[in-house]
């Protein structure tokens, strides 16, 4: 996880995101990170190694990591809170959530996991959950990422439910460094 952040920081200390049209990068924590103790110190060296902006970094933590550790995750999601880094809840809709945790975490983005954005689309009381959910999210200020969506009837229904940010094989599978930056040039031409 570690190299993978630091990968990160080089890609912003060398490219333009705003030109990219990039607001920040995402990295997910993987539970065992979560429960580094040293984590925000090792992420403060790091980012400071290549002088990149705080606020260009979104940290994602999946549901199963933020019930693993709590005090420890706690304390490095504030420390790194406090310099700026943003965060976000993945994978929401597992099932694995403690809601009086979720509320003390800073997050501003949810992002809803594969399945549950796929049961939407299959299950009526699947439908009614998520419906709730958008809407308390929104009232708590949060902005909201569906994953997992492979058609365009499902990116424009979901969008007509409110949900922000689509992502999915709708819009492209994985890419390397190389392909994703090609990927987002040619998105900002046309």
């Amino acid at each position: 996880g570690q190299k993978v952040f630091e990968k990160t920081c080089m890609f912003i200390r060398d490219h333009d995101l705003d030109e990219l049209g990039l607001e920040y990068v995402e990295v997910n924590l993987s539970p065992v990170q979560c429960m580094r103790e040293q984590l925000a110190f090792e992420f403060k060296e790091i980012v400071e190694k290549y002088g990149v902006d705080y606020s260009r970094i979104n940290l994602e933590i999946t549901e199963t990591a933020s019930n693993e550790a709590k005090s420890i995750l706690m304390y490095n999601v504030n420390k790194l809170y406090s310099h700026g880094v943003s965060f976000s809840l993945d994978d929401f809709g597992t099932g694995r959530l403690n809601f009086d945790y979720f509320i003390g975490l800073p997050v501003h983005t949810v992002k809803f996991d594969y399945n549950f954005t796929q049961s939407y689309f299959n299950d009526e009381k699947i439908k009614y959950i998520m419906n709730g959910i958008v809407t308390i999210m929104h009232d708590m200020g949060m902005v909201i990422v569906s994953e997992g969506v492979e058609t365009k009837e499902q990116a424009n229904h979901l969008k007509t439910l409110g949900i922000e940010y689509i992502q999915g094989y709708f819009y492209s599978k994985p890419l390397n460094q190389v392909d994703f930056i090609r990927f987002l040039k040619e998105g900002r031409q046309s």
